[in-house]
């Protein structure tokens, strides 16, 4: 999944066009929650100068994200946060909040003039601004990395169904599946050595009760096919 630009028409980004040209960089800041008595937020920058954005000052820091991704089975997107463990101040926080699993943290990216300019040239707008949960968490010696995602599965309902493009939905022989011939497993496919084509030599109703929906598109480089 490509994450959303904050603006409704690519025209508000010219601002942000035009002063690269003038050497501006973009920096990445990260917020990340601690739940203390009253929450505390933590605040980074990916430099070795601090930044001020939106009257919050955000402090040099060894911090990295990988990119955003989306599971090959589609599940939901997410990406990588890494931060030093050098000091080891962040193997206390984690132990003692239990690993920040499910607090919040925010990404943006924003467009700074100079390496020696503590405020961004555009004080209140982010180029790009990701909300996230931390879902999983691990450390060693060096860095702790922290998985996140959009929502953490633990706190939604999850539908009944998914659309599916090859794998059938139906439990074998249920109502909806219908088979009731001589074959005694499938294997949740439509045109596999078990599935559901297979079973059509002895069904009337197979492979058109499939369970899957063969003509959802499917993501390729970039696009749907």
């Amino acid at each position: 999944m490509t994450p959303p630009i904050n603006y409704d028409n690519f025209a508000a980004l010219s601002g942000f066009k035009n002063a690269l040209a003038t050497g501006s960089r973009f920096v990445w800041l990260y917020e990340i929650e601690v739940p203390t008595a009253t929450p505390t937020r933590y605040r980074f920058c990916a430099q070795t100068e601090p930044v001020t954005f939106r009257n919050n000052d955000y402090s040099p820091f060894p911090i990295t994200h990988n990119v955003m991704k989306e599971g090959a089975t589609g599940d939901l997107p997410n990406l990588t946060m890494t931060v030093s463990n050098i000091s080891r101040e962040i193997a206390g926080t984690l132990e003692s909040y239990n690993g920040l699993i499910g607090q919040a943290v925010k990404i943006m990216l924003v467009l700074a003039v100079n390496s020696y300019d503590t405020a961004p040239q555009f004080p209140e707008q982010a180029v790009l601004e990701w909300d996230f949960k931390i879902t999983s968490m691990s450390i060693d010696a060096q860095a702790a990395s922290a998985t996140l995602g959009d929502i953490s599965l633990y706190e939604v309902n999850v539908p009944k169904n998914r659309i599916s493009k090859r794998y059938c939905r139906f439990k074998y022989r249920d109502a909806d599946c219908g088979y009731t011939g001589e074959l005694s497993n499938c294997d949740k496919s439509l045109e596999g050595p078990m599935g559901c084509k297979a079973h059509g030599a002895d069904s009337e109703d197979h492979p058109e009760r499939f369970g899957g929906f063969p003509g959802a598109p499917t993501k390729k480089t970039g696009r749907l096919l």
